[in-house]
């Protein structure tokens, strides 16, 4: 790691770990799945080449990643978060959804990955609002993501479900005011900025089971 901050200090070390620019985001999109090189790449735009393989490196070096073959008959090599790694899950949604708390519409420059998405619905759910199992797959800004909730766990994915959704949502910016509950799911359809595909009743499931809200400055 390039940074030391000369402190036995446990938040000091995860620092020097996960300060370096990207390397946080590079840990939230392989806490959503294995992935290569290119993939990442791509799901990090703007990101140069040589940044993406030094925090690789980097991280592998602090045994947070790990590269493993690609099972047949794929080729090639994938990173994954090690058990060290997805150790850090619960702190990722938990910044996840700190970060959100002050998020009511994107910025101009701002997109939605799929992992993003994926990653955002995970810090969303709210353990025990579902018995399930029920699979959502929404769409939105372009990015494709899905989660299946069952009791108090829930599993997510980038791009298409592995299963049939019970409900797929296309939603804009309006996604977000639905996750906070600024918006009802019968306002959210209605506005237009919300479709489903799937049951009406799902979609109040899926406002209970995904609630992120908004600070008092932002609602």
């Amino acid at each position: 790691m390039s940074k030391d901050y000369g402190q036995f200090c446990g938040l000091s070390r995860a620092a020097a770990v996960l300060g370096e620019r990207w390397a946080l985001l590079i840990v939230r999109d392989l806490s959503v799945g294995a992935r290569r090189f290119t993939d990442l790449q791509a799901g990090l735009p703007g990101i140069p080449t040589a940044v993406l393989t030094a925090r690789l490196r980097e991280l592998e070096g602090a045994g947070v990643v790990s590269r493993v073959a690609a099972p047949a008959p794929a080729r090639g090599v994938l990173y994954e978060l090690t058990p060290r790694g997805r150790e850090l899950h619960p702190i990722l949604d938990a910044l996840g959804r700190w970060g959100a708390r002050t998020m009511d519409a994107p910025r101009e420059t701002e997109v939605v990955t799929d992992a993003s998405l994926a990653a955002a619905l995970r810090s969303a759910h709210t353990p025990g609002a579902v018995t399930g199992p029920l699979t959502f797959h929404v769409r939105s800004g372009g990015a494709s993501a899905w989660a299946t909730v069952h009791d108090d766990d829930v599993v997510v994915g980038a791009g298409e479900p592995q299963r049939n959704a019970d409900l797929t949502l296309d939603a804009g910016p309006q996604l977000r005011l639905l996750l906070a509950g600024a918006l009802t799911p019968d306002e959210a359809l209605a506005s237009g900025g919300v479709a489903i595909t799937g049951s009406r009743r799902h979609l109040d499931v899926f406002a209970r089971a995904f609630h992120v809200p908004l600070a008092a400055q932002h609602t």
